[in-house]
């Protein structure tokens, strides 16, 4: 919520008082945060991680009552989206720890981090190893093949060198912990929808793709929902070709829309 803020003020003193958000990871939420909290400011939100909180009533029910009668729940082009929800879930249990330790012991994990570039590279490397295919994520694991099957190792490199140089990789961990400890935050996914049309473009490869229906529940005005042919966590980084394609997709419908709204009246 805070970094929704610092950026909606930022956006101001650009001299900006309307403007479309795009995010993934952590741009994600702030892009959504921004969309939530400031409505009257955003055109439009795109997204290319869309996270629904699995341990919520409206996510357990309709997996559930999925599990056993899919089609009254999930359209078949998204089903391999949650199911095997075990092998989903397992994957999550699995893929977070890190996520564990970033919101539980930041500076701890960041005194080794800050001191030792291996240990830092280790650190965030792994990510892009595994995050890119999690269909082949076994065969990832270590695998320089992997790591370099869509970056360079400059392009690795200069990521690594943006932490080690100004030495904000300790920082960059506690906006987990500040996250996942703020209130605010919680309410804000738990009660508030985004309202403004928003879109989604859901990379095979992520950790987790979230079906349209379930998208629906928080972003009510969804008006753009791409399946992509390939790309995982890393979206621009990877893809930036298609990212940038659907994006412009995005804004073209949203302006489209608003043309047709316009007209109306």
């Amino acid at each position: 919520m805070y970094a929704a803020q610092m950026f909606t003020k930022l956006m101001t003193r650009l001299g900006h008082e309307t403007y479309y958000v795009q995010g993934g990871d952590w741009g994600a939420i702030i892009a959504s945060d921004m969309a939530t909290l400031f409505p009257q400011r955003i055109l439009g939100v795109h997204l290319n991680m869309l996270g629904v909180p699995t341990a919520s009533f409206y996510y357990l029910s309709r997996v559930a009552v999925g599990y056993v009668f899919p089609s009254l729940i999930f359209d078949s082009s998204d089903l391999w989206k949650v199911y095997p929800v075990f092998d989903r879930l397992a994957l999550l249990w699995e893929e977070m720890g890190y996520a564990h330790l970033h919101s539980t012991k930041p500076d701890t994990l960041g005194v080794g981090l800050t001191n030792d570039p291996a240990g830092l590279a280790a650190w965030i490397l792994e990510k892009f190893s595994t995050w890119t295919s999690f269909s082949k994520l076994d065969e990832q694991k270590g695998n320089m093949q992997a790591l370099t099957a869509k970056f360079t190792l400059d392009e690795l490199l200069t990521n690594v060198m943006i932490y080690w140089v100004t030495e904000t990789i300790t920082p960059s961990m506690r906006f987990y912990k500040e996250y996942w400890r703020s209130q605010a935050e919680q309410d804000i996914v738990r009660y508030y929808g985004v309202v403004v049309p928003s879109g989604y473009a859901a990379f095979p490869e992520d950790i987790m793709v979230c079906p349209r229906n379930l998208a629906r529940h928080r972003y009510t005005n969804l008006v753009h929902y791409t399946d992509m042919p390939r790309g995982g966590h890393f979206a621009a980084f990877e893809e930036p070709q298609l990212f940038a394609e659907d994006v412009i997709k995005f804004v073209k419908a949203v302006e489209s829309l608003s043309a047709s709204t316009r007209e109306e009246l």
